[in-house]
């Protein structure tokens, strides 16, 4: 069961580098939430270096938080949102 996560963990580079930059993170910040160096992310996604299984894991798991972050804050703009348009909605009935 471990070497199947292992494996399920693994991203290319490519596939790092798209989802960085799909929710735009900075190598500085996917560094600063994994412990891995600016340097050895940026060697990773140009395909000169690899990385540890732990630090790709580690790569994948920051990303999976930014992603949840985001989908909250998304979440409590548009509920905020939502309670604008009814209060604006019940003012022009008043």
């Amino acid at each position: 069961m471990q070497l199947l996560e292992e494996v399920v963990a693994i991203m290319t580079p490519l596939e790092l580098h798209n989802l960085r930059k799909k929710f735009g993170v900075t190598l500085r910040a996917l560094s600063q939430r994994t412990g891995v160096s600016t340097a050895q992310l940026c060697e990773f996604e140009h395909g000169d270096n690899g990385l540890r299984v732990a630090q790709i894991k580690a790569c994948r798991d920051a990303l999976v938080e930014i992603a949840r972050e985001r989908s909250q804050v998304l979440a409590k703009l548009l509920a905020s949102e939502e309670e604008m348009v009814k209060e604006e909605y019940h003012e022009q009935l008043t």
